[in-house]
């Protein structure tokens, strides 16, 4: 009885050292490995969740709310109405996904950093969702002069948000509960470098094991915690320490040998990836500390690509144009509450550098108290005790840069690229800062990467941040990615609580 019992289970009578039960042993070993392999899974579909790009996530919402239209058309049959029609099944799905694309784009719900809180996947979801619905009621209502059913919208919008966001929120748990192991193949300074991201909330989905070198007769510091020796001596000790990740350095890369362990690397299923590839995919920002001038050999800018140059001009006259008119009613407004407040001028001017150094006078409505600055170039702050009140409320909605499209519109400034500085600012900067200067072979924007994916800029150590987003936009410039960042910018009026 008791044979048939253990064979039925799988389980075999082994001795134990402890006094404990050896089919107790053989039960948790067998769990353990069922674990693992569970673990195993989870990760590789939070990895892939993660490292979808906006395009598919696209893809997917829209199929996903597309499908979801589709049973609840056929759950709740549209009433026969003689006065005002009811929005038929193909028109709905184009409508209601239009919406879904807007208000996702507008309020970051494909950003990076939402997959990564999950406060904020439920606030952007929640925010897109509504300002979709709005828009789609918008669209019927007013310009199709039709109905839908509230129970159709109920159904599809209920079940969306648990769906999608029930996906959203598991690789969101997959980042912070199955850390993936990174190794580091370089400096110490290389690994501080990767730190230092961790600590300005980057990378949380990766467990940083420590550094190797490649040589022995370059150990480093052998007193640092984080030095793990050399390279070949650990490789043996990628599988227990979890090691999924190796990030190759710049230096360590032109190490002959560096087949020997590479090679080996890749055979026990790690990703080995050079150092600037790695934390551009993983940031969205270029780590200006590690890279040469071949990295503009090998970038493949296409800052005077004449077709992408007539396309970007031919939008930022357009989105210039419309945003002109449609800013329109609130210019007075603005400029009789600056007036207002202390009866200082209404505008401001200042000098900044634009493409290839060219010295340009941009335009704003003034925030600050007349003559702050008494002729001397100061770092801005948000919460700068020289803004007015108005001014604040302004800087805060970007109401402020509305003038800018003048600039904009004669061909100074595009609608995205990198923020114009002040030129003794650019001077400064460009002695601190390789390929600061670098930055200005494009247009700079009335909005751009760095802006949407960092604060403002305060010191030195932010503006090397923000370097570091404007050359990963330099790189990735495209008129997808103006898209996008141009409909983060129109979030920032609205998101509040984002």
């Amino acid at each position: 009885m008791c044979a048939h019992a253990v064979s039925d289970c799988d389980i075999g009578l082994v001795p134990a050292e402890d006094g404990k039960s050896g089919i107790e042993l053989k039960w948790t070993r067998s769990t353990s490995v069922s674990r693992g392999v569970w673990l195993r899974a989870a990760r590789f579909v939070g990895q892939l969740l993660i490292e979808l790009p906006t395009s598919t996530w696209l893809l997917l919402d829209v199929c996903a709310l597309t499908g979801l239209l589709c049973v609840a058309y056929r759950v709740f049959p549209p009433p026969n109405l003689e006065h005002t029609p009811h929005v038929e099944l193909w028109q709905a799905c184009p409508v209601f996904a239009l919406g879904l694309v807007v208000a996702s784009l507008v309020f970051g719900l494909y950003e990076r950093d939402t997959i990564m809180s999950r406060s904020r996947i439920l606030t952007r979801m929640l925010l897109s969702i509504s300002a979709a619905t709005t828009i789609s009621y918008a669209i019927i209502y007013v310009v199709m002069y039709a109905t839908v059913s509230r129970r159709v919208t109920g159904f599809t919008m209920v079940f969306f948000l648990v769906g999608t966001g029930f996906v959203r929120l598991f690789a969101c748990w997959t980042v912070h509960q199955l850390h993936r192991g990174l190794l580091v193949v370089g400096s110490q300074t290389l690994f501080r470098s990767f730190l230092n991201a961790q600590d300005n909330g980057l990378l949380s989905e990766y467990r940083l094991v420590g550094y190797v070198t490649t040589d022995k007769s370059d150990q480093g510091d052998t007193d640092d915690e984080h030095n793990l020796g050399t390279i070949t001596e650990y490789i043996h000790r990628l599988h227990d320490a979890n090691v999924s990740n190796v990030v190759v350095g710049t230096d360590a890369a032109r190490d002959p040998s560096v087949m020997d362990w590479v090679v080996p690397c890749l055979q026990q299923g790690c990703r080995v990836t050079n150092e600037a590839i790695f934390y551009e995919k993983a940031t969205g920002q270029i780590l200006v500390d590690e890279i040469t001038p071949n990295w503009f050999l090998f970038a493949d800018l296409k800052v005077h690509c004449d077709e992408h140059a007539t396309v970007k001009r031919l939008f930022d006259l357009v989105t210039t144009i419309m945003g002109l008119c449609l800013s329109a009613p609130l210019w007075p407004l603005i400029a009789l509450a600056v007036k207002l407040n202390d009866g200082g001028p209404v505008f401001y001017a200042q000098d900044r550098v634009g493409q290839n150094g060219q010295i340009f006078r941009l335009h704003k409505f003034r925030t600050m108290k007349p003559n702050s600055e008494d002729g001397k170039s100061l770092w801005a702050s948000p919460n700068d005790p020289r803004t007015t009140k108005v001014g604040r409320i302004l800087r805060r909605t970007r109401l402020d840069e509305l003038p800018q499209l003048y600039n904009i519109l004669v061909g100074q400034m595009s609608i995205v690229g990198p923020r114009p500085e002040r030129p003794d600012i650019v001077r400064e900067l460009s002695k601190k800062l390789p390929y600061y200067a670098e930055r200005q072979l494009v247009k700079p924007g009335l909005s751009g990467w760095a802006q949407i994916s960092f604060r403002y800029g305060a010191s030195i150590e932010d503006s090397k941040r923000k370097l570091q987003f404007d050359l990963y936009y330099l790189k990735h410039m495209s008129f997808e990615l103006d898209m996008m960042i141009l409909f983060r910018t129109a979030g920032t009026f609205l998101k509040g609580a984002c």
